[in-house]
């Protein structure tokens, strides 16, 4: 594993990284945070139980949040956008506000708001404008950070698994042949020497993305002052609901 991507793994290890979506939010309290959004508050849950009855919400929005340092809250998104769409709510009087996400559609802006303004957002994957009140308020958290989905550089990479390359070359060919790893029709056993490619690749990894993405929860490290961690994502949190799914 590239040092530059460790966050894309460790999310990928806790069920995370195929599609994502978190707010950080300071000087707010999870009662406030109830408040702001219009949420109902559900006994806390781990990931785990919570994943299995997020289907019993039906169409609510569905966040699970705590307290992630002193200063700031961390909010997952399990289901729906409410708090990404909130920013300057929750920001306001005073506060700060930070989302980043990914999914399907993509990998989102970063989106930093300050007392309901916001202050700065850029893409993570393509380098370049940075836009808001304040364009370059972070990017002194920015240094030795990469936000280039186009970058080469991590051909030649020294931490990059060796068989890496192979494996992306196995699997085009797989895909350009009409094959599939585990089909029923035509079984292809994955090699033992692509170890767990196969199921970063099923999650959408792909080098220069998940170094994107990393960098972009790396900035939020720095900022909030504790990055995103295995201690805090296998803990038992408060969720909450919000009647319509936004």
């Amino acid at each position: 594993m590239r040092q530059s991507e460790h966050l894309w793994h460790r999310l990928y290890r806790c069920g995370f990284a195929a599609e994502f979506s978190a707010v950080w939010v300071d000087r707010l309290e999870l009662d406030e945070l109830a408040q702001r959004v219009g949420a109902d508050f559900r006994r806390a849950r781990h990931r785990d139980e919570l994943a299995g009855e997020v289907s019993d919400v039906g169409d609510a929005t569905v966040i699970w949040a705590d307290r992630l340092t002193d200063d700031w809250l961390q909010i997952i998104e399990f289901q729906g956008y409410a708090c990404s769409g909130a920013l300057s709510e929750l920001s306001a009087q005073g506060g700060r506000a930070v989302s980043v996400g990914w999914g399907l559609n993509g990998v989102r802006d970063l989106k930093y708001v300050s007392d309901g303004y916001y202050t700065t957002w850029f893409s993570v994957t393509v380098p370049g404008e940075r836009y808001g009140n304040a364009p370059h308020a972070l990017d002194p958290l920015a240094e030795g950070l990469a936000f280039d989905i186009g970058d080469t550089s991590w051909k030649t990479d020294p931490e990059l698994p060796p068989a890496w390359p192979a494996f992306a070359e196995w699997s085009e060919w797989m895909e350009e042949n009409g094959y599939s790893v585990g089909d029923e029709d035509d079984e292809r056993p994955l090699p033992e020497a692509f170890g767990d490619f196969h199921g970063w690749s099923l999650n959408g990894y792909h080098p220069p993305l998940a170094t994107c993405v990393t960098s972009a929860l790396t900035l939020v490290g720095r900022l909030t002052g504790r990055e995103i961690d295995e201690a805090w994502l296998s803990g038992s949190h408060p969720w909450l609901t919000l009647p319509h799914r936004l």
